[in-house]
């Protein structure tokens, strides 16, 4: 989940948190954000590490994204969290 905000001298944020509900330690968790324009055309990617980048089952990780030169609130875009399984012992 996410929630955004924007201010005219400060850009636009998107901050959120990732829950780890996959059955399995995993690590090198990265949230993407896709934005969108009013045609549903990606304007552009980026994606930021959670902190923590590792999560135990059921753990939670936040993600915060600063778009400087995004003057207004970010309102259609896709976001999701890619990662790899934590094999440690």
């Amino acid at each position: 989940g996410a929630g955004t905000r924007c201010s005219a001298s400060g850009g636009a944020e998107l901050r959120g948190i990732v829950i780890n509900n996959v059955g399995h330690p995993i690590k090198n968790v990265r949230a993407q954000l896709v934005v969108f324009d009013e045609n549903r055309v990606p304007l552009l990617g980026v994606s930021t590490p959670t902190d923590p980048d590792r999560l135990p089952q059921g753990g939670m990780a936040n993600f915060h994204f600063l778009l400087k030169d995004q003057k207004e609130e970010i309102k259609d875009y896709f976001l999701h969290a890619n990662w790899s399984f934590d094999e440690a012992p």
